[in-house]
């Protein structure tokens, strides 16, 4: 009876891995992720004038100190990390 809940929880858990494995591939700096998300802003956001300098400046800005950028709820608030902090 244990065994049901292991497997869903390790399922689950694979698919996180996967999904912030693929995102850390596509953005290997912070500056990659500032691109990404000021291109979702003008692409999803397009009638919010300050996506860019309320979300993108904000997560460039700690992605510089910590190497990490943390996606908006829109996209999954998956954490990716050790990417460049350039």
């Amino acid at each position: 009876m244990t065994r049901l809940p292991f497997a869903t929880a390790l399922a689950a858990l694979a698919a996180v891995f996967v999904i912030a494995f693929a995102d850390g591939a596509s953005a290997a700096s912070c500056r990659d992720s500032f691109n990404t998300c000021v291109s979702r802003c003008k692409t999803n956001y397009a009638s919010d004038k300050n996506c860019v300098s309320d979300h993108c400046t904000p997560k460039y800005a700690t992605c510089k100190s910590t190497g990490c950028w943390q996606q908006g709820g829109d996209f999954g608030n998956v954490l990716t990390c050790n990417l460049d902090k350039r």
